[in-house]
C-alpha cells in the first residue's frame, strides 16, 4: 500500500498497486487510474461494487483499456468508512485528478459529471 491518499469529489481514496485489488475484501467504490509524472492522477474506470477483490481484477471488463491507458495504480474507498462525501477538510492539500474513461462509460449514465469534459 502507498502513503498518500486522493481526493475525488471530497472523498478519500487510498491508493495500492493495481494488481492488489484481492487483498480489499469489502464494499465500496474502486478506481483503475494511472499516476502521472506530476503527481496526480488519471482515473481510467471508477466503479461501486459489492466485493472489490472479486471484482477489481484482471478479468474485469475494463482492465483491458485501463492496462493500455497506463493504469498502474488501484483507487480504493471502503463502504462503511467514516468519511463521507465533502467530510474531507475543505484546504486538504490534493492531486490534480484527469478523466480518461472508456468511451462506452462517457456516454453511460454513470460517468461523474466532469469526465465528460475529458
Amino acid at each position: 500500500m502507498r502513503d498518500d491518499s486522493i481526493i475525488i469529489d471530497g472523498v478519500a481514496f487510498m491508493s495500492l498497486y493495481h494488481h492488489d485489488g484481492r487483498f480489499v475484501r469489502g464494499d465500496g467504490l474502486f478506481a483503475f487510474a494511472r499516476r502521472d509524472p506530476d503527481g496526480g492522477r488519471t482515473i481510467l474506470h471508477f466503479e461501486l461494487a459489492r466485493d472489490i477483490h472479486r471484482v477489481a481484477r484482471a478479468d474485469h471488463p475494463r482492465w483491458a483499456y485501463a492496462v493500455s491507458a497506463g493504469m498502474n495504480e488501484l483507487l480504493v474507498h471502503l463502504a462503511g468508512s467514516q468519511q463521507r462525501p465533502g467530510e474531507t477538510v475543505s484546504d486538504a492539500a490534493t492531486c490534480p485528478i484527469r478523466w480518461a474513461l472508456h468511451p462506452a462509460e462517457i456516454d453511460s449514465e454513470i460517468a461523474p459529471p466532469d469526465s465528460k469534459s475529458a
